[in-house]
């Protein structure tokens, strides 16, 4: 006898579920499109709306980065745990957060090393005490709270062994969570009273100011403590650190641009090339960008990353900066949480450009400032006013662009001081906001035939998330930013149903256990955000901050997108110890999470805390023999 569930999926009682070529297509492309929703809600959307909610209602920085923003980073997760058990009642969500365990751990570490500067990564001592601490607890918990196994279950006629999940196993996991919360806001003061008990009073580089005034240090230029830079204070200098003795210290992100810097007509580029044909072909690329101009290009088109640009006529110089998103400032790690644009320094005002297409249609004018704020050791500079409560912080690219911009913006607070009321550039107004990103349908200027195609199949999807949820980085209401996280919390909840229900049934057509699928296929897909966004903070120096994310992420994942959802499943929902879960031998995994965190351990301090490339190449094979671990066996035919 054969039959036919409401998905097309032949289900033939001896050989199990069959489909046809349109039935798998469909599935994977409808897992693919909610890998994507899920990842872009999250960044456009979810994480800015919550970052708003935490500057409204002045949630300290440490709590909403491990509170808020936390569940915002980690909500693919954590949603797909909660339709599993509320809806699907499988073990795909346990799946899917075990398996982006080992993915967070191994395959982010790999990726923040290749991307960090010279290929060699350091890690904070404190900070990585901390986190691996807090990730090593949950494991421990969550192995407890799995190791009720038994085989007999009314409800169950399969003969199959069920893992009972009690309530004070799921609520001891979420109370954890409540103290790492709790040792993230206080842990400056935790680190003192540890060194006062076990001797030294901190080193020399902990008591020293995290801001540094300008050589000169003008007597106007006020050096107070900046909360961003308490994220930064414990990023080893190294990570920054200019590689091969260049100028140059974000070795590998000049990939991202162009090898020649077309300049224009009246400014002298300072260039870090020695090629004697280097004058000849400036003077070309001058003449040919002159006449076949394109309005279209970017300035990373025009420019080199290290470009420098000082015209003596106008007294201005020009450069490439990332900006600080500030709505993403309570975010470790997000994609989004640096922008890089094109300044200019003029003598009496700052402006910038977003490096995209059309970028003259989105020059921001800065207002005026009266405080300039500068880390040498992390080439951030941040100016601001005691009249306005929006700052500007900034990055630069090398030191050698760093000490420029600090120069220049001494001399416009010069001018400033000078012109108390006179020849001040216009403060912020309708039509002088920051334009940081353009709308998700915004045709992509530029796109490979592939992402054309890529952006016209996902246009739809995009025109849904454009019109259904407010973008609060444009306009930052109550009412914008309410309907925006309810908008998400909606979307968020059908993109994980769609990628749960397709990825179940996929695992059902192959023959598998829906766990297996979740700590391969989902865990990866639900994880390549950070795995992103991680990448971008270790290539502009935050690799520890990277590193400690992705354990951060860990401890959230199981201590809350478990330990949650079981918490209130079993407290208000169960009669008893929620049994839903078959033992898909999920706790093996567990065990291997342990192995994985002892070797990380062991091999980050043979090397005194400092991971190279071959840390790197040894994660992803790690990483390579987990997955043949769990798939080969059903391959084969288990």
């Amino acid at each position: 006898m054969n039959s036919t569930d409401g998905m097309g999926i032949v289900i033939d009682d001896d050989d199990g579920p069959t489909a046809s070529a349109w039935v798998w297509t469909g599935l994977i492309f409808c897992a693919a499109v909610s890998f994507w929703f899920q990842a872009t809600i999250t960044e456009e959307r979810f994480v800015p709306a919550l970052n708003v909610v935490s500057n409204r209602f002045n949630i300290p920085h440490d709590v909403a980065g491990a509170t808020l923003m936390a569940a915002g980073a980690s909500s693919p997760e954590l949603f797909s745990s909660i339709v599993a058990l509320f809806i699907t009642h499988t073990a795909l969500g346990l799946g899917t957060i075990v398996g982006s365990e080992i993915f967070n751990q191994l395959m982010i570490c790999f990726g923040s090393v290749y991307a960090a500067r010279g290929h060699r990564l350091e890690l904070d001592k404190a900070i990585l005490i901390r986190e691996v601490g807090f990730y090593a607890l949950s494991i421990v918990l969550l192995y407890w709270a799995l190791s009720d196994r038994r085989t007999a279950v009314d409800d169950d006629e399969s003969g199959k062994a069920h893992i009972y999940v009690h309530f004070w196993g799921a609520f001891v996991l979420f109370a954890t969570y409540v103290l790492y919360v709790f040792v993230c806001a206080y842990f400056e003061a935790v680190c003192k009273v540890f060194s006062k008990i076990f001797g030294g009073g901190g080193t020399e580089e902990e008591k020293a100011p995290i801001l540094q005034a300008s050589k000169r240090e003008l007597t106007s230029i006020e050096v107070p403590d900046m909360e961003y830079l308490r994220q930064v204070r414990r990023e080893p200098k190294s990570n920054f650190a200019e590689s091969s003795g260049e100028e140059n210290v974000v070795n590998g992100m000049s990939g991202l641009f162009h090898s020649l810097s077309k300049n224009r007509s009246g400014k002298a580029a300072v260039s870090h090339s020695d090629s004697k044909d280097s004058g000849i072909m400036s003077s070309i690329h001058q003449l040919s960008y002159a006449m076949f101009r394109v309005e279209s290009e970017r300035p990373s088109d025009q420019h080199e990353l290290q470009s420098l640009e000082l015209n003596e006529f106008e007294e201005s110089l020009s450069c490439f900066l990332w900006q600080k998103s500030n709505f993403y400032d309570h975010a470790k790690v997000r994609k989004n949480g640096w922008h890089l644009r094109w300044f200019t320094f003029n003598h009496d005002k700052v402006m910038s450009v977003p490096n995209r297409v059309n970028h003259d249609h989105h020059v921001f004018n800065y207002p005026v400032y009266n405080k300039i704020e500068a880390d040498r050791d992390h080439l951030l500079i941040r100016l601001s006013h005691t009249s306005y409560s929006r700052n500007y912080t900034f990055m630069a690219p090398s030191s050698k662009i760093f000490e420029a911009v600090v120069s220049k913006c001494e001399e416009i607070l010069q001018y400033y001081n000078q012109n108390d009321s006179e020849n001040k550039p216009e403060d912020l107004s309708e039509n002088n906001k920051e334009d940081e990103e353009p709308p998700l349908i915004a045709y992509p200027h530029g796109a490979s035939i592939f992402g054309l195609a890529i952006h016209f199949i996902l246009l739809p999807f995009k025109a849904i998330m454009h019109f259904t949820v407010p973008d609060v980085r444009h306009n930052d209401s109550c009412t914008n930013v309410s309907l925006a996280v309810l908008s998400c919390l909606f979307w968020l909840i059908v993109g994980s149903y769609s990628m749960v229900a397709s990825l179940e049934n996929l695992a059902d057509l192959m023959r598998i256990p829906p766990a297996v699928v979740g700590v391969t296929v989902s865990a990866a897909g639900t994880s390549l955000p950070n795995y992103v966004g991680s990448q971008c903070a270790a290539k502009q120096g935050f690799g520890n901050m990277a590193v400690s994310n992705a354990f951060g992420s860990n401890t959230f994942n199981i201590l809350v997108g478990l330990g949650l959802p079981w918490t209130l499943y079993v407290g208000f929902v169960s009669d008893g110890p929620y049994h839903g879960l078959e033992d898909d031998d999920i706790t093996k995994s567990v065990v291997i999470l342990a192995i994985v965190l002892a070797a990380f351990v062991v091999t980050a301090v043979a090397t005194k805390l400092v991971l190279y490339r071959w840390h790197a190449n040894l994660f992803a094979l790690m990483y390579i023999a987990y997955l043949s671990y769990v798939i080969v066996p059903f391959l084969v035919g288990k």
